[in-house]
């Protein structure tokens, strides 16, 4: 039976002869963004960005996460795009099916060559060393500078031919490939000489659509249909001695600076020779690019190369640091959970699709149920000393296999197997969960020697979930929930690892030795610990997410030969670098971005090679790590700061606006004080791992220091103070390579007009020339004060003065006199009655007059009392010569208003003494004297009548007197007296009108007083 078993196996390793391997590409089409599949033309700019020159799509700008497209809706004169070239002052120049255009950050400038027919197409663009534009169209040569084209293909006598590259080498000579083979133009002296070098080889015969120049000054040429040319100065030559580029029509040629050539080609993908070694090789759409019509070629600044095809868009090629398995490669399934190489260099996998899957000799064939294996999930693979293979299973037992068939170990059918190894003396150790510790004895039979070591015999825990032999044949396992044991001479050992002794965590995954002897540990969501197991102390030292881990969350362990620890988890892989002290010095990750595709790590499905490869399983296939292709990337991500936000508000839709240069750049911004709201947005491409890059910022003058490392690239200041300061930006690649300069902005935040300078000087000088005022303003204040204090106690002596006049005035002596005398005359004609009449009436007019004197104010009935007496008793003693009468407005409230005292009375006594003095004498008739007070509101009007001889008969009739009608010294101290009571309340006033008949002869005096109201 074991010879046609033997047969079938061979049978089905053949089956599976087609191996396809997938190379790291990355590939993007219109579905990512591309705006056509066609991309002609391909150039990384200063900016970092990569352009992409599309067949009738347009422009496009990517980023390493997003495309943008320019057309002509965007100002490009024509969307379909021959080459991209990028001049000394950073601009693009794009050469199109109708001309070229300029684009230099912000706006296209197009310009159109002169035709008489269809547009000139322009295929190609070279700059001399003045800067000068040298254009490959489908009119042959042209030059193109200061906006203005001229033909140069008859001035050096070329042949009518469409141009398809144009190369100006070091040398200053112009290389065209022509329809008609290569040319080129020498300059001797002033003048230019054309060469037709197709005459000079036998080789170059067909059509050139490519001249291009590597850093050695060696001349590539591409031909149609012909392959490829180089000429190193003297010769011209061919480099396929094997025909690996024979009849192949060559579309573009990019020289690296690693001595390799790169060929895009019509139909069979790229071609790559090394100049050094000799050796060619091609990638193609079986190797992963996306389509085997390449049209154009460059290289990133970190090394990788981009590919543009013809109806596959782009490639991103960056070696093959992993090579990615799955079902498509021959795999039984995407899912892997264990590997597993033999002593025949055959390499074993347990796969979800459950059996077996063996690489053997680079071709897959699997074992399942329906070829001699079974449908179950193999964990775990181990060898005995004799060659037998154990595979342990999920749940379905240890199968044994003696390189002719499969077949279940008895006592092991139900076994939940996590983990294998082989010990020093041939026997294997099994990790199960819920069965503890196994030791199996091969014997070269399916019945081999069996024992379990459960927890009654001292392991930890009956659920094992890893096991490790270290170099004195120890054995260590991991429990999923009570840390490590260790196992020595076949029996537990009291040394244990757990959360007491510094473990952060006894859900143990995976265990991995390295060469100085210390035992690395997987935890479930607590990272990862090592320990030095051959002597010291077992004290862990622990690290996880916060020590610069991807996730905590580890799957995996293994040492590579370099000595340095790989961790895989839910996101991919972490290469730790270790120092000699076993601690972390750099942690790079690989995940999609580095080209390892299958991200999720399976639990301890590693297996090393002795070469140094390393396989890992996966949830999406096999992969296996090339360290020799392993680089790190020594370029700086080129960091952008792509717009400034004014209150949420690119800076471009701004009053500010003109603050921005060409590309987007702002230098220096200077903003009022109440535009202090700022955003920042930056990118920094880096396509070899996008998603890698992390940031650093700091406003300074804002910020003490810089900010942490994050990911995020955009950051929002608001409520900036006034002054300056300086954005600066700095980020880092997946390798920890920082920008040695950091992107900056310099930011003024101009101060309000009350914080400037000249306003604080003004202000200083005015709050000094207020303090200054105030206290000249209190000292003039104290001043005026005083003199009105001055004035008042002079006002008010004055008023004394004049009361004391008045009174003495009201006492007059001749008035007294002869208003006694007179009584007494009366008494003398014996006329008592009548003389005590009178002398009542003085009496009464004495006592009022004192009572008066000593108030400043009197009542109006008061002042008519007052009136009445005074004028009675000078009716009596001037002989009843004169009639009067006093009246007022019946609306006068006489109790309640107050008046001056005496203040008629001098008006009254003048009219007396010189109204009527000679009355009777000069006109015959008796004198009147009429008194009125009439209510005016706010004051009261009071009005003196009599119809004495006038004021101006008095004067011409007393001129020889002191004193005249109307100005005696009473009526002087009474205006005064009205003078004050008007200074003192603010109205108040004397009026004294002369009256007189229609012949304009005097009859009287009326003297008006108005007094306010009190």
């Amino acid at each position: 039976m074991a010879t046609p078993f033997r047969l079938f196996f061979v049978t089905v390793l053949l089956s599976f002869s087609g191996l396809s391997q997938q190379y790291n590409f990355r590939n993007f089409t219109v579905k990512d963004g591309v705006a056509q599949s066609q991309v002609y033309a391909l150039l990384q700019d200063h900016r970092g960005y990569l352009w992409l020159g599309t067949r009738g799509g347009g422009l496009c700008r990517f980023d390493g996460t997003q495309f943008e497209t320019f057309t002509e809706k965007n100002g490009l004169v024509n969307s379909y795009i021959r080459k991209i070239k990028e001049d000394n002052q950073h601009r693009l120049w794009i050469a199109t099916d109708n001309g070229i255009s300029m684009y230099n950050g912000k706006t296209f400038t197009n310009y159109k060559p002169p035709t008489k027919g269809d547009p000139v197409i322009v295929y190609d663009i070279a700059f001399d060393r003045n800067n000068g534009k040298w254009l490959a169209t489908s009119d042959g040569l042209m030059h193109f500078e200061n906006g203005a084209f001229s033909a140069v293909s008859e001035q050096v006598r070329l042949p009518k031919t469409t141009i398809n590259s144009i190369l100006i080498d070091r040398q200053d000579r112009i290389w065209l490939g022509t329809g008609q083979g290569l040319f080129r133009i020498d300059k001797k002296g002033d003048q230019r000489v054309l060469k037709r070098l197709s005459d000079e080889s036998r080789y170059m015969v067909n059509a050139i659509n490519v001249v291009t120049e590597d850093r050695n000054g060696f001349i590539w040429i591409g031909t149609y249909g012909d392959g490829a040319y180089v000429y190193d100065g003297y010769h011209y030559s061919r480099i396929d001695w094997h025909h690996e580029l024979y009849t192949r029509t060559v579309l573009d040629i990019y020289c690296d600076n690693d001595n390799n050539v790169w060929f895009g080609t019509l139909n069979h993908g790229i071609v790559h020779y090394n100049s050094a070694t000799k050796i060619f090789g091609t990638l193609t759409e079986k190797e992963g690019l996306s389509n085997n019509h390449v049209r154009s070629i460059t290289q990133d600044n970190s090394g990788s190369l981009w590919f543009g095809t013809s109806g596959g868009g782009i490639c991103n090629y960056f070696g093959k640091l992993f090579t990615t398995y799955d079902v498509s490669s021959g795999l039984g399934g995407n899912y892997i959970y264990s590997v597993f190489r033999d002593s025949k260099q055959r390499l074993w996998i347990g796969t979800s699709q459950k059996g077996l899957t063996l690489f053997s000799q680079s071709r897959f064939s699997t074992y399942s149920a329906q070829n001699g294996f079974a449908d179950v999930k193999v964990k775990a693979t181990a060898e005995g000393n004799d060659g037998w293979l154990y595979f342990g299973t999920d749940g379905q037992g240890v199968y044994a296999y003696d390189g002719a068939k499969f077949e279940l170990i008895p006592r092991l059918e139900q076994i939940y197997v996590r983990g294998m190894v082989t010990d020093k003396d041939g026997v294997i150790w099994m990790a199960t969960a819920g069965s503890g510790l196994i030791k199996l004895v091969p014997n070269g039979t399916m019945r081999p020697e069996i024992t379990f070591i459960t927890m009654r015999k001292g392991v930890l825990s009956n659920r094992l979930t890893c096991v490790h032999l270290d170099r004195r044949n120890r054995i260590w396992y991991g429990t999923d929930n009570n840390g490590i044991g260790v196992v020595e001479n076949g029996r537990p050992i009291r040394l244990h690892i757990k959360t007491k002794h510094g473990l952060r965590s006894n859900a143990i995954r995976s265990l991995a030795e390295d060469q100085n002897g210390y035992l690395w540990i997987g935890t479930a969501g607590s990272g990862i610990a090592s320990v030095s197991i051959y002597g010291g102390s077992l004290v862990p030292t622990n690290y996880d997410h916060t020590s610069g881990l991807t996730s905590s969350n580890v799957y995996l362990l293994t040492v590579d030969k370099r000595n340095n620890l790989i961790v895989g988890s839910e996101t991919g892989l972490d290469y730790i670098r270790l120092n000699r002290n076993r601690k972390p010095v750099s942690i790079k990750h690989f995940g999609k971005g580095e080209g390892f595709t299958g991200i999720e790590t399976c639990q301890n499905a590693v297996f090393n090679d002795p070469d140094g490869t390393i396989w890992f399983g996966t949830i999406n296939g096999l992969s296996r790590y090339n360290p020799a292709n392993s680089r790190s990337n020594k370029h700086e991500p080129i960091t952008n700061i792509t717009d400034v936000r004014l209150f949420y508000e690119s800076l471009s839709k701004t009053p500010y606006k003109n603050a921005i240069g060409d590309w987007n750049a702002v230098q220096k911004l200077q903003l009022p004080y109440d535009q202090n709201h700022l955003s920042f947005d930056f990118f920094a491409i880096n396509f070899s791992n996008p998603e890698a890059v992390k940031y650093k910022w700091k406003l300074v003058g804002f910020d003490a220091d810089w900010s942490p490392e994050t990911q995020q690239h955009s950051i929002v200041y608001s409520n900036i103070s006034p002054g300056n300061y300086v954005f600066m930006v700095k980020a880092c690649n997946e390798d920890g390579v920082w920008n040695s300069k950091p992107q900056m902005i310099s930011i003024e935040i101009t101060a309000p007009f009350w914080q400037r300078w000249w306003f604080i000087l003004l202000g200083i000088l005015a709050i000094v020339g207020g303090v200054f005022g105030i206290f000249k303003w209190q000292i003039n204040r104290v001043r005026i004060k005083s003199r009105e204090m001055q004035q008042r106690l002079q006002l008010e002596k004055e008023v004394v003065e004049l009361e004391q006049k008045a009174l003495r005035l009201q006492m007059n002596p001749h008035f007294i006199f002869n208003a006694l005398n007179s009584i007494q005359s009366q008494i003398g004609n014996g006329n008592e009655q009548e003389a005590r009449y009178y002398l009542a009436k003085f009496s009464r007019l004495m006592r009022q007059i004192l009572d008066n004197s000593r108030n400043a104010y009197i009542t109006l009935d008061e002042e008519i009392q007052t009136l009445e007496n005074y004028l009675l008793i000078e009716q009596y003693c001037t002989g009843n010569r004169f009639d009067y009468s006093i009246t007022f407005d019946e609306s006068l409230e006489k109790d309640f208003i107050k008046l001056p005292p005496m203040l008629l009375q001098p008006f009254v006594e003048n009219a007396i003494k010189h109204g009527f003095r000679f009355g009777e004498e000069h006109q015959g008739k008796r004198g009147q004297i009429s008194i009125h007070f009439s209510d005016k509101g706010e004051f009261v009007e009071c009005t003196v009548t009599d119809n004495g001889i006038g004021r101006k008969e008095a004067e011409r009739l007393n001129e020889n007197s002191k004193e005249t009608y109307h100005q005696s010294t009473a009526l002087r101290v009474t205006q005064e007296r009205l003078d004050l009571q008007q200074s003192e309340m603010g109205q108040s006033s004397l009026e004294i009108i002369d009256l007189e008949n229609e012949n304009g002869n005097a009859v009287g005096t009326k003297v008006v007083v108005r007094v306010l109201v009190v």
